[in-house]
């Protein structure tokens, strides 16, 4: 064979592995990256953005405290003041839908609870890794409430979904958990004594 025929036969191969080989992606978001942008997210009320990096069981529990609003007594002026649908629209969202417009109903019922996460600094620390499929995130919270500063150092738990890493647990999830199922749309003020 002819070293010119050879150079081409090389060639031809090469270009023939390179069209072949898939495409490379970009690179998944670390868990810290991940973690970060649930919080800033978060400091910005950005729910899209917040639910984007949560974890599907973490909105699903979300879907099933407004699915029990929506089916109390009070359902309909649930519907009506959180969330300005009828009950077929709350029926055809995802749990997703449902996590942004639940903060977005909150942040106009519980305004101050919602300007405390903007008054709030968030920065990842670190990571402990617990197996392949879960780490612990550490971070540092600052918020200055009226010129006191408060901060802790809590943790997130993140699980690795269909190969993305997503916020499954925190005490900012649990806050906005406790504030959906205590929102005082509906309910009788108390009687006076």
């Amino acid at each position: 064979m002819r070293p010119r025929t050879r150079i081409l036969l090389a060639a031809l191969a090469l270009a023939t592995l390179t069209a072949a080989a898939p495409e490379l992606t970009a690179a998944q978001p670390t868990p810290e990256e991940t973690a970060q942008r649930f919080f800033d997210g978060l400091s910005r009320l950005r729910w899209q953005q917040v639910s984007a990096q949560m974890h599907t069981e973490a909105l699903d529990e979300f879907h099933l405290i407004s699915r029990q609003l929506v089916e109390s007594l009070r359902g309909d002026s649930v519907l009506i003041q959180l969330y300005d649908a009828s009950r077929e629209e709350w029926a055809s969202w995802s749990s997703r839908e449902v996590f942004e417009r639940s903060m977005a109903g909150l942040t106009r019922f519980a305004r101050g609870l919602m300007e405390s996460q903007v008054m709030t600094d968030f920065r990842v620390l670190g990571t402990v890794a617990e197996g392949d499929t879960i780490r612990h995130i550490v971070y540092r919270e600052t918020t200055d409430h009226m010129g006191t500063v408060i901060e802790a150092a809590p943790t997130a738990m993140l699980v690795l979904e269909d190969g993305v890493w997503r916020v499954r647990e925190n005490a900012e999830l649990v806050v906005l958990r406790v504030a959906l199922r205590g929102i005082p749309i509906g309910r009788s003020p108390p009687a006076a004594r």
